[in-house]
């Protein structure tokens, strides 16, 4: 059986990829990043089948200095995903080259 092209969804700040059996690609904007995203979609590009399509963040050039810091959530999953409700529900703070993350159910990494 041939799978379909996969469906795609992008927000502001986010970007989703979804293939027929469920198997769903998500990029989540936390940090640095352009509200603007993209689906990038090819043909016979890769070993998973006829279609794939990679959702991802844009990131306008010229930043100052030439170097950021980028903070990205990525979901690869099968379950129910809301891009935006994890956008708003996991928080970042970054200070200077130092990054901390809080997920909803409080733990905290730091980067």
């Amino acid at each position: 059986m041939v799978s379909g092209r996969p469906t795609a969804e992008r927000g502001h700040g986010w970007a989703l990829a979804r293939t027929d059996n469920g198997l769903t690609s998500v990029v989540v904007a936390l940090h640095g990043w352009d509200e603007d995203t993209g689906i990038a979609r090819e043909v016979e590009a890769n070993a998973f089948g006829p279609h794939s399509a990679t959702p991802y963040l844009r990131c306008a050039a010229g930043r100052p200095g030439g170097s950021g810091v980028y903070v990205t959530l990525l979901a690869l999953t099968r379950d129910s995903v809301h891009p935006q409700a994890l956008r708003e529900s996991v928080s970042c703070e970054v200070e200077g080259h130092e990054v901390r993350i809080t997920f909803p159910e409080g733990d905290t990494v730091s980067v």
